[in-house]
C-alpha cells in the first residue's frame, strides 16, 4: 500500500513539473489577473536578464517580458505585497513595483 501511495504520489509531482513553464497549460488561466501572464513556451531566463527590467515603468517592463515570452507576476506592488505560489519556474519573473517603476525582478 505504501509503495501505491508513493508512485502516485511520485507520477502526481512528475506530471505537475513540466508543465509548469510549458505553453499547454491549460490549467494557468489567469485572464481575470493582469499582473499575472500565461507561460508562452519553455524559456530560461537568467538572474541577469531579470535585472534589465529594473528602473523600467510597468508597461515597458512588462512589454520587453512578453516579448521574451517570459511568465510575469507582481509580487508586491506599492508596498503591497501578494500572495504568491512558492514553486519555482525558470521561465517567470516576478516584479515589485514603486509608483509604476520596476524596482525588483526575481526569476522563479
Amino acid at each position: 500500500m505504501k509503495h501505491r501511495i508513493f508512485a502516485f504520489g511520485l507520477c502526481a509531482l512528475i506530471g505537475v513539473l513540466p508543465m509548469a513553464c510549458s505553453s499547454s497549460d491549460s490549467s494557468s488561466d489567469t485572464t481575470s489577473n493582469p499582473d499575472v501572464s500565461v507561460p508562452s513556451g519553455n524559456v530560461v531566463i537568467t538572474d541577469e536578464q531579470a535585472a534589465t527590467l529594473i528602473g523600467k515603468t510597468e508597461s515597458d517592463a512588462r512589454a520587453q517580458a512578453d516579448s521574451n515570452g517570459w511568465v510575469w507576476r507582481v509580487g508586491r506592488r506599492d508596498g503591497e505585497e501578494f500572495a504568491l505560489t512558492m514553486d519555482y519556474c525558470q521561465c517567470r519573473v516576478t516584479v515589485s513595483i514603486d509608483n509604476d517603476i520596476v524596482t525588483e525582478a526575481v526569476v522563479g
